[in-house]
């Protein structure tokens, strides 16, 4: 195949990518390679340790006090390095497994239909109505009724606004609009349990 011709991306596919095997790898081997790391520097410590103590003269000791004690330390910090960023590395997805779990939560609570509304965008979109509708489906919300230049809003079923003429809407519109739940039918507290 020449450099000329279009390459045949069918193929491409089918293909493992390596740098997916090598992260997998890494991140398998990384908590062993920390404690090996750490065990191998206590080691050549423990050698120039012994190394030391078998020497009289000082000139002596400080090859075995330069491999065995800067060796080993420097072994040790890097396997420590690796222990800690894997550590670093499970509390991150932790972290943001719970954070997706809050959001979740925090969405469903808003499809409630009586649930307060929240302006996220800062451009007058309401959140709790648009919630209402489940994939495009509305879902029936809980409806109330107002009459005109009336303080209170009522259930369908109230006795106050039996025969008058009423607009209906929902709590939360009801709510902005500054009324007040009707102590008599208490169509929040119905909407709530429901």
């Amino acid at each position: 195949m020449s450099a000329d011709e279009p390459r045949d991306h069918r193929y491409d596919d089918e293909e493992p990518d390596p740098r997916l095997l090598w992260r997998w790898v890494g991140a398998a081997i990384r908590p062993y390679a920390g404690w090996i790391l750490i065990g191998a520097g206590a080691l050549v410590m423990l050698l120039g340790y012994l190394g030391v103590s078998r020497e009289a003269i000082p000139a002596k000791q400080i090859p075995y006090l330069v491999s065995g004690g800067i060796g080993g330390v420097f072994l040790a910090v890097v396997g420590a390095y690796f222990l800690g960023t894997q550590e670093i590395r499970n509390d991150s997805g932790r972290l943001d497994r719970l954070e997706r779990m809050v959001e979740d939560l925090h969405d469903v609570l808003l499809r409630r239909p009586d649930a307060p509304v929240v302006d996220i965008n800062g451009n007058g979109s309401e959140l709790a109505e648009a919630a209402t509708s489940n994939g495009g489906a509305a879902t029936p919300a809980k409806r109330v009724l107002v009459v005109a230049d009336g303080e209170l809003f009522h259930r369908a079923s109230c006795a106050l606004v039996e025969g008058k003429e009423a607009e209906e809407l929902t709590p939360a519109t009801a709510r902005r609009r500054g009324l007040r739940s009707c102590p008599a039918c208490a169509p929040v507290r119905t909407a709530a349990a429901s």
